[in-house]
């Protein structure tokens, strides 16, 4: 009997024991429990020319009150009330002035009571700019083929998906200038004056999703027509 009692008596002491410590935290942050921020939802980076665009929806968290971007190793930020954000849709909010970089960024969220959110980081995200656009190329005449008097059709080499359009530049056989936008490894001139030297540039999409498309330096010149 002794021994049951003795058992007893130390189960309900630690018992005892583990409620005190499971509130003694309180004493560290003045009685209050935390109270983190929701995140921000669907959060999606596009890169641009020298600037990136940041979308999120907004969070299920109705207490959130602002949202807080942050870039240049937290050095630069920006703000976006609640309330201009609409529950609906995607909020889009644009960078500029941006190293042309692999660039970090940051978003945080602010509630009524000034609690913030755990934050989430987006990383690794490509800033384009002179660098990348000096590297463009214009497509490559291949062949060509001539069409009654003043028709010719253009063939020219293959190039991978980044490049999203070329135009083309030329004189008409009724001596008038006009231009054709193409996507094609080929195109026809319908009216061309024969002897003169159309001109070409390409424009690129660095990534299927950016925001800002690139065309080459320069254009140049078609000069086996």
């Amino acid at each position: 009997m002794k021994r049951f009692i003795y058992l007893f008596v130390l189960i309900i002491a630690l018992f005892v024991s583990c409620d005190k410590d499971q509130y003694s935290y309180k004493k560290f942050i003045g009685g209050n429990e935390i109270v983190y921020a929701g995140l921000a939802e669907q959060i999606i980076t596009r890169s641009g020319n020298l600037r990136v665009q940041i979308e999120w929806k907004k969070s299920i968290d109705p207490s959130v009150e602002t949202y807080m971007l942050y870039w240049n190793n937290n050095k630069d930020s920006a703000s976006v009330s609640s309330t201009d954000i609409d529950a609906d849709s995607t909020y889009r909010y644009i960078i500029t002035g941006l190293p042309e970089y692999v660039q970090g960024f940051r978003i945080e969220t602010v509630n009524d009571r000034g609690g913030r959110s755990i934050g989430q980081d987006i990383n690794s995200v490509r800033v384009f700019g002179p660098y990348y656009q000096s590297s463009l190329i214009n497509r490559k005449l291949n062949d060509l083929k001539y069409f009654d008097t003043d028709s010719v059709r253009l063939y020219f080499l293959p190039v991978d998906s980044t490049v999203v359009y070329s135009k083309l530049r030329y004189r008409r056989s009724d001596g008038g200038a006009d231009s054709i936008r193409f996507m094609e490894d080929s195109v026809t001139l319908p009216s061309y004056m024969v002897g003169s030297k159309p001109t070409i540039q390409s424009y690129y999409l660095p990534e299927a999703t950016a925001i800002d498309t690139f065309a080459t330096l320069v254009a140049d010149s078609l000069q086996v027509l």
